[in-house]
């Protein structure tokens, strides 16, 4: 596989989620925070999270490690894990995220270097501290740490995300991050960009009766239902074609109209739970 992903932060500022799912970005991995205090939650988290997955999109989230122990990795990790706990069903992975700055904050508070082996060591306190807990891992680097910081055993114990600009990826990697100074609609200014090629797909939890394209002529509306354990989160990837509206629950069985509003020809994919796409909506 290979999708088309971007990564932000609140440094990327207010977001338009449906534009960026509207030109072709299938993921977006978030910044959750940085540090090990809750309040060093990015402070842009909770509306891209949510904004993405209204949009559609998948997500999944790094956090940016400013440890300088083995203790505080851990600490670090709990952290994170308070900020998005609340999304997990909904996170493709949680990856790691040290680097220069990293390195220069450990300098700083300690007057020395980091040595390698205790880079490594945080690195793997976090991201098994996290697998530990039922998420799926992965670990953001780029060449020169890659060559020079991480050994090879950290390196093969996690799908990498590689930051590699020279065009593709000079390892096999799970994720490439191939620039810094893209564009994308709904953003303003430069933003990460990303081409994943593992899938990252999250066991869907319900079923759907409908798996393919149906068409629905305006002043029609189709029924599809969906079984699970509770109600839903049903949205449309671009709302202005398609409504989606609750109708009725009936023990795990949930009914859903999809209304279109958009013009013919127009398509808007479905999706469930935060899950990948279930099926598309075409106005008749």
């Amino acid at each position: 596989m290979s999708e088309k992903w971007i990564d932000v932060s609140s440094h990327n500022g207010v977001i338009d989620w449906l534009k960026v799912a509207a030109s072709g970005v299938k993921c977006a991995v978030i910044r959750a925070g940085y540090g090990n205090d809750i309040s060093q939650t990015d402070t842009r988290f909770v509306a891209n999270i949510k904004g993405a997955l209204a949009a559609g999109l998948k997500v999944a989230v790094y956090w940016f490690s400013y440890s300088d122990s083995v203790a505080d990795a851990k600490k670090e990790w709990e952290t994170c894990r308070t900020v998005i706990s609340p999304y997990k069903k909904k996170i493709l992975f949680i990856a790691s995220d040290y680097e220069y700055d990293s390195y220069r904050y450990y300098r700083k508070q300690h007057g020395t270097a980091p040595s390698n082996s205790l880079v490594n060591n945080m690195v793997n306190i976090f991201l098994g501290a996290a697998k530990a807990d039922g998420w799926t891992t992965a670990l953001y680097t780029n060449n020169d740490y890659r060559r020079n910081i991480f050994s090879a055993a950290t390196l093969s114990a996690w799908p990498v995300w590689l930051a590699d600009y020279s065009g593709g990826p000079d390892i096999p990697c799970a994720i490439q991050q191939t620039g810094s100074t893209g564009t994308v609609p709904g953003i303003s200014g430069h933003v990460d960009l990303d081409i994943c090629f593992k899938d990252f797909s999250i066991t869907v939890d319900y079923t759907c009766d409908t798996s393919t394209t149906v068409k629905i002529a305006r002043g029609a509306a189709y029924q599809a239902q969906i079984t699970c354990k509770e109600t839903p989160k049903v949205v449309a990837g671009t709302p202005d074609v398609m409504t989606v509206l609750h109708r009725y629950d009936d023990g795990d069985k949930h009914y859903f109209w999809f209304v279109p509003i958009g013009k013919s020809g127009e398509k808007a994919g479905i999706y469930i739970n935060g899950g990948p796409r279930q099926f598309i909506a075409e106005v008749a």
